[in-house]
């Protein structure tokens, strides 16, 4: 297994689809297919039930090629706000995360109501604990590992 930190999240664990290789005493580590790899990540965080954090707040806006200005003009907000969102200062809103949940779908032509993500965010309560993300190559693209 092997965790994954380049993506700026601290909970991506890797189960192949990447090789170790041993150069002048260094370790490196490369990843067959780092796009599909960020899409897999992105499309987890997307569908998961729990409030984004920070960590991937970044992530899907980074995967979207927007700067934080870009984003905060689209939301509403000024790029101070956004940045204060990524590094855990301010609580993301609820309607900020769906956005940027949405916003992400959209950009991968997958067309989910909103609602989909308002029902998923309903119930915050339950959704507090932390999720590990666990990825591996299969045949080609990347999916959630058993």
């Amino acid at each position: 297994m092997y965790h994954y930190t380049e993506s700026g999240l601290s909970n991506v664990y890797l189960k192949n689809g990447f090789t170790v290789e041993q150069i002048d005493g260094e370790e490196y580590t490369s990843i067959d297919d780092m796009n599909g790899l960020h899409k897999a990540i992105a499309q987890v965080i997307v569908d998961s039930n729990r409030p984004l954090s920070n960590e991937e707040f970044k992530f899907l806006r980074i995967e979207l090629n927007l700067s934080q200005k870009m984003l905060g003009m689209r939301f509403g907000v000024d790029e101070q706000t956004i940045a204060r969102y990524e590094k855990g200062q301010t609580k993301i809103p609820r309607t900020t995360d769906v956005a940027l949940r949405t916003l992400y779908m959209e950009s991968q032509q997958r067309n989910n109501p909103v609602s989909y993500f308002l029902d998923l965010l309903a119930d915050t309560e339950a959704q507090e604990a932390a999720k590990e993300i666990r990825l591996e190559e299969v045949e080609n693209h990347w999916e959630v590992a058993a």
